[in-house]
């Protein structure tokens, strides 16, 4: 039985070049830079397995055969298109990226409806701002909260998210969203205690239209008791998406009102004039 024995260098590369974090989820994807690289070495170890299975005994090229007075029209033409469909190639490769950022961003509002963790509250802020709001992570090193949100009418708000796989949003998430509320009115820069906003996303995994379940009774008795508003991220979606395509100001002005009058209760938003992508 024979083979080859192949010794190939250590591939010691840039990680910061050829690697970058997608907006919003912080998924890693190769740069153009690093497509680049792989091709060149794919194309690398095709050649020399390539030449490893002929058996007609070519010698491999010497590095000087390719000096210019060695070179052929011919073969300077080809090469010379070869380039210019790898600079194409190139220029496309760029072209998907950036087109894949921004598929990532636009997909960010979906995570409403299936997604708990850093990326629930993500969508949860990029919901509130297309309602109009201001809102924001917080996080001093000592003090985290989900959200810090500002309304145009000056109401600010302490924002807590929560999914669940199969069950309600329960009494837990509450007391940790009003211990939250707590500690950011002990801020000294904060004069006057934020209202609160608990954002649950219950039975996360299924469709929207078969969930049965939101809020336990505990919760719901203690919002009302705390003035806290209840929001399903499933029925913020579907205003969040109906605001992002049609950019209806008066629409927004109403759910931010619902919200600020729900305070208390699980929040009813009005609803938009076509809302069928839920079925």
């Amino acid at each position: 039985m024979t083979g080859h024995l192949v010794l190939l260098p250590y591939l010691n590369y840039d990680h910061n070049k050829f690697t970058k974090y997608k907006k919003g989820t912080g998924d890693a994807y190769w740069t153009t830079e690093a497509i680049k690289f792989g091709d060149t070495l794919i194309a690398s170890l095709v050649h020399i397995d390539k030449g490893l299975k002929e058996n007609s005994g070519t010698t491999p090229r010497p590095l000087w055969i390719n000096a210019s007075n060695f070179i052929s029209k011919k073969e300077e033409t080809v090469i010379i298109a070869i380039d210019a469909e790898k600079r194409k190639l190139n220029e496309i490769n760029a072209t998907i990226d950036k087109l894949q950022i921004e598929l990532t961003d636009e997909r960010t509002l979906k995570d409403l409806l299936f997604e708990q963790g850093k990326p629930l509250e993500n969508a949860v802020i990029k919901a509130l701002k297309l309602l109009g709001y201001k809102a924001e992570n917080y996080n001093d090193g000592e003090l985290e909260l989900d959200q810090v949100i500002e309304s145009p009418e000056g109401h600010r708000y302490i924002g807590e998210c929560e999914g669940k796989d199969e069950q309600d949003i329960n009494i837990t998430k509450l007391r940790q969203l009003m211990e939250s509320m707590n500690a950011d009115f002990n801020r000294d820069e904060v004069k006057e205690k934020a209202f609160g906003i608990l954002f649950g996303n219950p039975q996360r995994l299924m469709p929207p239209k078969d969930r049965k379940l939101d809020f336990t009774k505990k919760c719901k008795t203690g919002a009302i008791r705390d003035k806290i508003a209840l929001v399903k991220t499933a029925d913020l979606f579907t205003v969040a998406k109906y605001i992002a395509e049609s950019n209806d100001q008066a629409f927004k002005e109403k759910c931010r009102k619902v919200i600020h009058d729900g305070l208390g209760d699980t929040v009813v938003f009005p609803g938009v004039p076509e809302n069928n992508f839920m079925e």
